[in-house]
Protein backbone atom coordinates (compact mmCIF):
# COMPACT_ATOMS: atom_id res chain seq x y z
CA UNK A 1 0.00 0.00 0.00
CA UNK A 2 0.86 3.51 -0.67
CA UNK A 3 2.59 5.44 2.11
CA UNK A 4 1.56 9.16 2.91
CA UNK A 5 4.26 11.62 2.99
CA UNK A 6 3.82 13.29 6.66
CA UNK A 7 5.25 16.50 4.91
CA UNK A 8 2.60 15.62 2.02
CA UNK A 9 0.34 18.52 1.08
CA UNK A 10 -2.36 15.65 1.94
CA UNK A 11 -1.70 15.26 5.16
CA UNK A 12 -0.95 18.94 6.20
CA UNK A 13 -4.43 19.70 5.22
CA UNK A 14 -5.98 16.70 6.49
CA UNK A 15 -4.20 17.29 9.83
CA UNK A 16 -5.80 20.87 9.72
CA UNK A 17 -8.75 19.32 9.54
CA UNK A 18 -8.23 17.02 12.94
CA UNK A 19 -7.39 20.24 14.40
CA UNK A 20 -10.77 21.32 13.96
CA UNK A 21 -12.86 18.02 14.98
CA UNK A 22 -10.84 18.06 17.94
CA UNK A 23 -11.28 21.15 19.25
CA UNK A 24 -15.33 20.43 18.02
CA UNK A 25 -14.72 17.66 20.20
CA UNK A 26 -13.68 19.30 23.31
CA UNK A 27 -16.38 21.98 23.43
CA UNK A 28 -19.31 19.57 22.34
CA UNK A 29 -19.35 16.72 24.53
CA UNK A 30 -18.46 18.80 28.00
CA UNK A 31 -21.14 21.05 27.09
CA UNK A 32 -23.51 18.26 26.42
CA UNK A 33 -22.82 17.07 29.66
CA UNK A 34 -22.61 19.70 32.10
CA UNK A 35 -25.81 22.01 30.38
CA UNK A 36 -28.40 19.23 28.16
CA UNK A 37 -28.01 16.39 31.22
CA UNK A 38 -29.89 14.18 28.43
CA UNK A 39 -28.93 12.55 25.17
CA UNK A 40 -30.39 14.58 22.40
CA UNK A 41 -30.21 12.64 18.77
CA UNK A 42 -28.93 15.61 16.89
CA UNK A 43 -26.05 15.79 19.57
CA UNK A 44 -25.43 12.42 19.21
CA UNK A 45 -25.08 12.46 15.02
CA UNK A 46 -22.61 14.69 14.90
CA UNK A 47 -20.43 13.07 18.10
CA UNK A 48 -20.88 10.09 15.93
CA UNK A 49 -19.72 11.64 12.28
CA UNK A 50 -17.13 13.34 14.03
CA UNK A 51 -15.95 9.36 14.96
CA UNK A 52 -16.45 8.80 11.62
CA UNK A 53 -13.40 11.15 10.35
CA UNK A 54 -11.36 9.84 13.32
CA UNK A 55 -11.67 6.28 12.10
CA UNK A 56 -10.45 7.26 9.19
CA UNK A 57 -7.62 9.48 10.81
CA UNK A 58 -6.59 6.06 12.09
CA UNK A 59 -6.14 4.13 8.99
CA UNK A 60 -4.28 7.20 8.00
CA UNK A 61 -1.83 7.22 10.83
CA UNK A 62 -1.21 3.43 9.87
CA UNK A 63 0.16 4.04 6.72
CA UNK A 64 2.00 7.83 7.11
CA UNK A 65 6.02 8.22 7.02
CA UNK A 66 7.60 8.95 10.46
CA UNK A 67 10.92 10.40 11.29
CA UNK A 68 13.71 8.73 12.54
CA UNK A 69 16.65 11.32 13.83
CA UNK A 70 18.20 12.48 10.13
CA UNK A 71 15.79 10.13 8.19
CA UNK A 72 12.26 9.38 6.74
CA UNK A 73 10.52 6.10 7.24
CA UNK A 74 8.63 5.41 3.98
CA UNK A 75 8.02 1.95 4.84
CA UNK A 76 4.35 0.30 5.13
CA UNK A 77 5.50 -2.31 7.96
CA UNK A 78 7.26 0.10 9.86
CA UNK A 79 5.03 2.87 9.59
CA UNK A 80 2.05 0.48 11.29
CA UNK A 81 4.69 -1.21 13.62
CA UNK A 82 5.50 2.57 14.68
CA UNK A 83 2.17 4.11 14.79
CA UNK A 84 1.20 0.91 16.98
CA UNK A 85 4.12 1.12 19.18
CA UNK A 86 2.58 5.18 20.00
CA UNK A 87 -0.27 6.71 20.15
CA UNK A 88 -2.93 4.17 18.38
CA UNK A 89 -4.12 2.89 22.09
CA UNK A 90 -4.95 6.25 23.11
CA UNK A 91 -6.35 7.11 19.51
CA UNK A 92 -8.58 4.09 19.76
CA UNK A 93 -10.10 4.65 23.23
CA UNK A 94 -10.98 8.41 22.30
CA UNK A 95 -12.55 6.86 19.16
CA UNK A 96 -14.44 3.44 20.58
CA UNK A 97 -18.07 4.45 20.34
CA UNK A 98 -18.52 2.85 23.67
CA UNK A 99 -21.21 5.14 24.72
CA UNK A 100 -23.53 3.78 22.01
CA UNK A 101 -24.38 0.51 23.72
CA UNK A 102 -26.13 2.58 26.74
CA UNK A 103 -28.32 4.57 23.48
CA UNK A 104 -31.37 2.76 24.58
CA UNK A 105 -30.98 2.44 28.09
CA UNK A 106 -30.97 6.18 29.07
CA UNK A 107 -32.47 5.52 33.21
CA UNK A 108 -28.55 4.06 33.27
CA UNK A 109 -27.15 7.57 35.09
CA UNK A 110 -23.93 8.35 37.24
CA UNK A 111 -24.49 10.64 39.95
CA UNK A 112 -27.45 11.33 37.81
CA UNK A 113 -25.55 12.15 34.69
CA UNK A 114 -26.58 9.70 31.98
CA UNK A 115 -24.12 6.70 31.47
CA UNK A 116 -23.79 7.70 27.84
CA UNK A 117 -22.71 11.18 28.53
CA UNK A 118 -20.53 10.24 30.76
CA UNK A 119 -18.46 7.45 28.59
CA UNK A 120 -18.30 10.34 25.67
CA UNK A 121 -15.67 11.96 27.76
CA UNK A 122 -13.50 9.10 26.82
CA UNK A 123 -13.32 11.34 23.71
CA UNK A 124 -11.70 14.65 25.34
CA UNK A 125 -8.12 12.12 25.06
CA UNK A 126 -8.15 13.02 21.27
CA UNK A 127 -7.05 16.87 23.39
CA UNK A 128 -3.06 14.47 22.90
CA UNK A 129 -3.57 14.24 19.24
CA UNK A 130 -3.31 17.54 19.18
CA UNK A 131 -0.23 17.68 20.53
CA UNK A 132 0.95 15.32 17.75
CA UNK A 133 -0.37 16.94 15.15
CA UNK A 134 1.42 20.34 16.15
CA UNK A 135 4.71 18.69 17.46
CA UNK A 136 4.94 16.92 13.64
CA UNK A 137 3.88 20.61 12.15
CA UNK A 138 6.64 22.04 14.32
CA UNK A 139 9.33 19.92 12.62
CA UNK A 140 8.78 20.89 9.33
CA UNK A 141 8.48 24.77 10.19
CA UNK A 142 11.78 25.17 11.63
CA UNK A 143 11.55 29.05 11.87
CA UNK A 144 7.90 29.46 12.18
CA UNK A 145 8.04 27.09 15.08
CA UNK A 146 7.49 29.92 17.41
CA UNK A 147 4.46 30.68 16.17
CA UNK A 148 2.94 27.33 15.95
CA UNK A 149 4.15 26.74 20.02
CA UNK A 150 1.83 30.07 20.71
CA UNK A 151 -1.19 29.05 18.50
CA UNK A 152 -1.18 25.99 20.72
CA UNK A 153 -0.88 27.72 23.95
CA UNK A 154 -3.98 29.64 22.66
CA UNK A 155 -5.71 26.73 22.05
CA UNK A 156 -4.75 24.91 24.99
CA UNK A 157 -5.84 28.06 26.72
CA UNK A 158 -9.40 28.54 25.47
CA UNK A 159 -10.46 25.09 25.93
CA UNK A 160 -9.37 25.03 29.08
CA UNK A 161 -11.23 27.80 29.93
CA UNK A 162 -14.40 26.11 28.29
CA UNK A 163 -13.75 22.74 30.53
CA UNK A 164 -13.87 25.34 33.71
CA UNK A 165 -17.02 26.99 32.57
CA UNK A 166 -18.90 23.38 32.11
CA UNK A 167 -17.67 22.17 35.62
CA UNK A 168 -18.59 25.59 36.83
CA UNK A 169 -22.30 24.70 36.09
CA UNK A 170 -22.28 21.28 36.81
CA UNK A 171 -21.29 21.43 40.37
CA UNK A 172 -24.65 22.82 41.44
CA UNK A 173 -26.55 20.58 39.11
CA UNK A 174 -25.03 17.54 40.76
CA UNK A 175 -26.00 18.68 44.01
CA UNK A 176 -29.55 19.41 43.37
CA UNK A 177 -29.04 23.50 42.94
CA UNK A 178 -28.85 23.95 47.18
CA UNK A 179 -29.67 27.54 48.67
CA UNK A 180 -26.05 28.36 49.18
CA UNK A 181 -24.97 28.09 45.40
CA UNK A 182 -24.09 30.54 43.14
CA UNK A 183 -26.39 29.74 39.83
CA UNK A 184 -29.30 29.73 43.00
CA UNK A 185 -27.68 33.42 44.05
CA UNK A 186 -27.69 34.43 40.70
CA UNK A 187 -31.76 33.16 39.67
CA UNK A 188 -30.47 31.61 37.07
CA UNK A 189 -31.41 27.88 37.53
CA UNK A 190 -33.74 27.28 34.82
CA UNK A 191 -32.69 29.57 32.37
CA UNK A 192 -31.77 28.53 28.66
CA UNK A 193 -28.20 27.00 28.99
CA UNK A 194 -26.99 29.71 26.25
CA UNK A 195 -27.27 32.35 29.31
CA UNK A 196 -26.65 29.73 32.15
CA UNK A 197 -23.05 29.12 29.82
CA UNK A 198 -22.48 32.77 29.18
CA UNK A 199 -22.79 33.57 32.82
CA UNK A 200 -19.98 30.65 33.65
CA UNK A 201 -17.65 31.75 31.19
CA UNK A 202 -17.81 35.38 32.38
CA UNK A 203 -16.83 34.62 35.93
CA UNK A 204 -14.41 32.12 34.76
CA UNK A 205 -12.14 34.50 32.36
CA UNK A 206 -13.03 37.61 35.50
CA UNK A 207 -11.24 34.82 37.49
CA UNK A 208 -8.49 33.26 35.34
CA UNK A 209 -7.51 37.02 34.26
CA UNK A 210 -7.33 37.80 37.85
CA UNK A 211 -9.85 40.61 37.33
CA UNK A 212 -12.65 39.52 40.01
CA UNK A 213 -15.44 42.30 39.68
CA UNK A 214 -17.45 39.93 42.39
CA UNK A 215 -20.30 40.22 40.56
CA UNK A 216 -20.84 36.56 40.33
CA UNK A 217 -18.94 35.00 43.97
CA UNK A 218 -19.14 31.29 45.66
CA UNK A 219 -21.97 30.49 47.88
CA UNK A 220 -20.39 27.49 49.74
CA UNK A 221 -16.71 25.71 50.54
CA UNK A 222 -16.99 23.54 47.80
CA UNK A 223 -17.13 26.52 45.04
CA UNK A 224 -15.12 28.72 47.26
CA UNK A 225 -12.24 25.77 46.96
CA UNK A 226 -12.93 25.43 43.01
CA UNK A 227 -12.44 29.47 42.90
CA UNK A 228 -9.47 29.09 44.97
CA UNK A 229 -8.44 26.46 42.36
CA UNK A 230 -9.03 28.33 39.43
CA UNK A 231 -7.35 31.38 40.34
CA UNK A 232 -4.04 29.84 41.46
CA UNK A 233 -4.26 28.04 37.72
CA UNK A 234 -5.33 31.64 35.60
CA UNK A 235 -2.15 32.96 37.62
CA UNK A 236 -0.01 30.43 36.71
CA UNK A 237 -1.63 30.49 32.86
CA UNK A 238 -1.60 34.00 32.67
CA UNK A 239 2.02 34.15 33.82
CA UNK A 240 3.21 31.10 31.36
CA UNK A 241 1.05 32.31 28.34
CA UNK A 242 2.16 36.08 28.40
CA UNK A 243 5.79 35.03 29.11
CA UNK A 244 6.02 32.79 26.20
CA UNK A 245 4.02 35.50 24.39
CA UNK A 246 7.31 38.00 25.47
CA UNK A 247 9.80 35.47 24.21
CA UNK A 248 7.98 34.43 20.92
CA UNK A 249 7.96 38.26 20.16
CA UNK A 250 11.67 38.82 21.38
CA UNK A 251 12.89 35.66 18.99
CA UNK A 252 11.03 36.87 16.07
CA UNK A 253 13.88 40.02 15.45
CA UNK A 254 16.95 38.06 17.73
CA UNK A 255 18.14 37.34 14.78
CA UNK A 256 18.23 40.95 13.56
CA UNK A 257 18.50 42.21 16.55
CA UNK A 258 22.32 39.80 17.25
CA UNK A 259 23.33 40.90 13.65
CA UNK A 260 23.34 44.57 14.36
CA UNK A 261 24.61 44.31 17.91
CA UNK A 262 27.96 43.06 16.49
CA UNK A 263 27.71 46.12 13.24
CA UNK A 264 27.28 48.27 16.54
CA UNK A 265 30.47 46.93 18.08
CA UNK A 266 32.19 47.03 15.37
CA UNK A 267 31.34 50.74 14.60
CA UNK A 268 32.32 51.10 17.96
CA UNK A 269 35.95 49.93 17.35
CA UNK A 270 36.06 52.12 14.38
CA UNK A 271 35.42 55.47 16.10
CA UNK A 272 37.39 54.54 18.94
CA UNK A 273 40.06 54.55 16.15
CA UNK A 274 39.28 57.69 14.79
CA UNK A 275 38.12 56.22 11.41
CA UNK A 276 36.50 59.37 9.45
CA UNK A 277 32.91 59.50 9.61
CA UNK A 278 32.70 58.85 5.52
CA UNK A 279 34.49 55.81 6.09
CA UNK A 280 32.36 55.20 9.44
CA UNK A 281 28.75 55.87 7.28
CA UNK A 282 29.87 53.87 4.85
CA UNK A 283 30.30 50.22 6.89
CA UNK A 284 27.16 51.01 8.47
CA UNK A 285 25.78 51.43 4.95
CA UNK A 286 26.95 48.02 3.43
CA UNK A 287 25.73 45.79 6.32
CA UNK A 288 22.30 47.48 6.28
CA UNK A 289 22.36 46.25 2.32
CA UNK A 290 23.58 42.42 3.48
CA UNK A 291 20.69 42.43 5.78
CA UNK A 292 18.32 43.79 3.23
CA UNK A 293 19.38 41.51 0.89
CA UNK A 294 20.56 38.36 2.30
CA UNK A 295 19.75 38.66 5.77
CA UNK A 296 23.29 38.97 7.02
CA UNK A 297 26.47 37.49 5.84
CA UNK A 298 25.99 35.42 3.32
CA UNK A 299 25.68 31.73 5.43
CA UNK A 300 28.33 29.89 2.93
CA UNK A 301 29.41 28.02 5.82
CA UNK A 302 26.42 25.92 5.87
CA UNK A 303 26.54 24.96 2.77
CA UNK A 304 30.19 24.34 3.02
CA UNK A 305 29.29 21.74 5.61
CA UNK A 306 27.23 19.29 3.12
CA UNK A 307 28.30 16.90 0.91
CA UNK A 308 28.62 17.92 -2.77
CA UNK A 309 25.90 16.58 -4.67
CA UNK A 310 23.48 18.01 -1.75
CA UNK A 311 25.36 21.06 -1.76
CA UNK A 312 25.00 21.08 -5.75
CA UNK A 313 20.92 20.27 -5.20
CA UNK A 314 20.74 23.34 -3.07
CA UNK A 315 22.63 26.16 -4.56
CA UNK A 316 20.36 25.26 -7.75
CA UNK A 317 17.61 26.41 -6.21
CA UNK A 318 19.04 28.88 -3.81
CA UNK A 319 20.81 30.50 -7.29
CA UNK A 320 17.82 30.23 -9.67
CA UNK A 321 17.70 33.95 -10.20
CA UNK A 322 21.32 34.50 -10.74
CA UNK A 323 21.16 31.68 -13.16
CA UNK A 324 19.02 33.34 -15.24
CA UNK A 325 20.61 36.21 -14.88
CA UNK A 326 24.41 35.75 -15.90
CA UNK A 327 24.75 34.92 -19.51
CA UNK A 328 27.91 32.65 -18.76
CA UNK A 329 25.12 29.98 -17.47
CA UNK A 330 23.18 29.83 -20.39
CA UNK A 331 26.23 28.77 -22.78
CA UNK A 332 27.05 26.04 -20.07
CA UNK A 333 26.15 22.37 -20.20
CA UNK A 334 24.54 21.23 -17.19
CA UNK A 335 27.94 19.76 -15.51
CA UNK A 336 29.96 22.71 -16.45
CA UNK A 337 27.11 25.11 -14.68
CA UNK A 338 27.38 22.61 -11.55
CA UNK A 339 31.26 22.57 -11.52
CA UNK A 340 31.01 26.57 -11.71
CA UNK A 341 28.22 26.60 -9.10
CA UNK A 342 30.87 24.57 -6.58
CA UNK A 343 33.44 26.87 -7.64
CA UNK A 344 32.36 30.10 -7.64
CA UNK A 345 32.36 32.28 -4.07
CA UNK A 346 29.84 34.99 -3.74
CA UNK A 347 30.94 38.59 -2.67
CA UNK A 348 29.23 41.74 -2.15
CA UNK A 349 30.91 45.39 -3.02
CA UNK A 350 29.47 48.83 -1.65
CA UNK A 351 29.90 51.78 -3.92
CA UNK A 352 32.98 53.50 -4.06
CA UNK A 353 35.09 49.99 -3.24
CA UNK A 354 37.41 48.78 -5.71
CA UNK A 355 36.69 45.47 -6.55
CA UNK A 356 39.95 45.01 -8.64
CA UNK A 357 43.39 46.91 -8.46
CA UNK A 358 45.72 47.86 -10.87
CA UNK A 359 48.76 46.15 -10.51
CA UNK A 360 47.99 43.60 -9.00
CA UNK A 361 48.62 39.93 -10.86
CA UNK A 362 45.21 38.49 -11.43
CA UNK A 363 44.49 35.57 -9.51
CA UNK A 364 40.86 35.18 -10.25
CA UNK A 365 37.78 35.87 -12.99
CA UNK A 366 35.12 38.23 -11.85
CA UNK A 367 31.19 37.83 -12.60
CA UNK A 368 28.90 40.81 -11.70
CA UNK A 369 25.83 38.92 -11.09
CA UNK A 370 24.45 42.29 -10.16
CA UNK A 371 25.26 45.85 -10.08
CA UNK A 372 27.32 48.35 -12.03
CA UNK A 373 31.49 49.17 -12.00
CA UNK A 374 33.47 51.35 -13.78
CA UNK A 375 36.80 50.40 -15.55
CA UNK A 376 39.03 53.26 -13.81
CA UNK A 377 43.03 53.98 -14.63
CA UNK A 378 45.67 53.28 -12.15
CA UNK A 379 45.33 56.55 -10.53
CA UNK A 380 41.10 56.77 -11.08
CA UNK A 381 41.06 60.13 -13.09
CA UNK A 382 39.99 58.49 -16.47
CA UNK A 383 37.29 56.11 -17.01
CA UNK A 384 37.71 53.60 -19.54
CA UNK A 385 33.80 51.88 -19.42
CA UNK A 386 31.52 50.20 -16.99
CA UNK A 387 30.43 47.26 -16.00
CA UNK A 388 27.01 45.98 -15.68
CA UNK A 389 24.85 42.58 -15.11
CA UNK A 390 26.02 39.78 -16.87
CA UNK A 391 30.04 41.08 -17.61
CA UNK A 392 32.91 39.35 -16.66
CA UNK A 393 36.99 40.47 -16.07
CA UNK A 394 40.10 39.15 -14.79
CA UNK A 395 40.31 36.45 -17.48
CA UNK A 396 42.97 38.54 -19.73
CA UNK A 397 45.23 38.75 -16.83
CA UNK A 398 44.78 35.19 -15.21
CA UNK A 399 45.51 33.81 -18.67
CA UNK A 400 48.70 35.93 -19.70
CA UNK A 401 49.79 35.94 -16.61
CA UNK A 402 50.33 39.95 -16.48
CA UNK A 403 49.23 42.48 -13.63
CA UNK A 404 45.83 44.42 -14.32
CA UNK A 405 46.70 47.95 -16.21
CA UNK A 406 43.21 49.07 -14.76
CA UNK A 407 40.96 48.84 -11.30
CA UNK A 408 37.36 48.02 -11.17
CA UNK A 409 35.40 50.50 -8.51
CA UNK A 410 31.97 49.78 -8.06
CA UNK A 411 29.38 52.07 -8.88
CA UNK A 412 26.36 50.78 -6.98
CA UNK A 413 26.45 48.11 -4.71
CA UNK A 414 27.56 44.93 -6.73
CA UNK A 415 27.34 41.01 -6.49
CA UNK A 416 30.19 39.66 -7.52
CA UNK A 417 30.98 35.62 -8.01
CA UNK A 418 35.02 34.63 -8.12
CA UNK A 419 36.28 31.97 -9.38
CA UNK A 420 40.11 32.06 -8.22
CA UNK A 421 42.82 30.46 -10.30
CA UNK A 422 42.90 27.13 -8.72
CA UNK A 423 39.68 26.30 -9.56
CA UNK A 424 39.58 28.23 -12.93
CA UNK A 425 42.46 25.72 -14.00
CA UNK A 426 41.04 22.50 -12.48
CA UNK A 427 37.60 23.27 -14.41
CA UNK A 428 38.99 24.58 -17.78
CA UNK A 429 41.64 20.71 -17.59
CA UNK A 430 38.26 18.82 -16.62
CA UNK A 431 35.91 21.07 -19.11
CA UNK A 432 37.76 21.98 -22.71
CA UNK A 433 35.06 23.49 -23.80
CA UNK A 434 34.83 26.11 -20.77
CA UNK A 435 36.93 28.30 -22.77
CA UNK A 436 34.72 28.30 -25.46
CA UNK A 437 31.73 29.20 -23.22
CA UNK A 438 33.96 32.68 -22.42
CA UNK A 439 34.44 33.46 -25.77
CA UNK A 440 31.06 32.97 -26.31
CA UNK A 441 29.81 35.40 -23.77
CA UNK A 442 32.91 37.79 -24.75
CA UNK A 443 31.63 37.91 -28.15
CA UNK A 444 28.59 39.67 -26.83
CA UNK A 445 30.86 42.81 -25.82
CA UNK A 446 33.07 42.40 -29.02
CA UNK A 447 33.37 46.07 -29.43
CA UNK A 448 33.89 46.97 -26.21
CA UNK A 449 36.51 44.13 -25.16
CA UNK A 450 38.42 45.03 -28.59
CA UNK A 451 38.24 48.96 -27.76
CA UNK A 452 40.05 48.39 -24.11
CA UNK A 453 42.28 46.19 -25.37
CA UNK A 454 43.40 49.02 -28.01
CA UNK A 455 43.49 51.17 -24.55
CA UNK A 456 46.16 48.95 -23.56
CA UNK A 457 43.78 47.76 -20.35
CA UNK A 458 44.09 44.57 -19.70
CA UNK A 459 41.85 42.93 -17.06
Amino acid sequence: MPVIDEHSTFRQGWDAFMVLLIIATCVIIPFQLAFRHVVLPFGSQVVYWIDFFFWLDILFNFLTSYRRPGEKVMEVRQTARHYLRGYFALDLIATLPLDALFLSQEHLAIAGLPLVLVLRQLRLLRLFKLLVIFKRWERQAWSKAGYLRLSLLIILFLILIHWIACVWVLAPYLADFPENSWMTAEGIVNEEPSTQYIRSLYWVVTTVATVGYGDILPANDYEYLFATGVMLLGAFMYAFIIGNIANLVRNLDAEQARYFERVEAFGNYLHERHIPPRLNEQVRDYYEYLWAHHGGPRQASHLEELPPPFRLELLVHLTQDLLARVPLFSYCSPPLRDALLLALHAYTYAPGVRIAAAGEAGREIFFLSHGQAAILSEDGGLQYGTLEDGDYFGNLSLMLGEKRTAAVQALTYCEVLVLRKKSYKKIRREFPEFQVVLEQVAARHTDRVAALILQGVVL
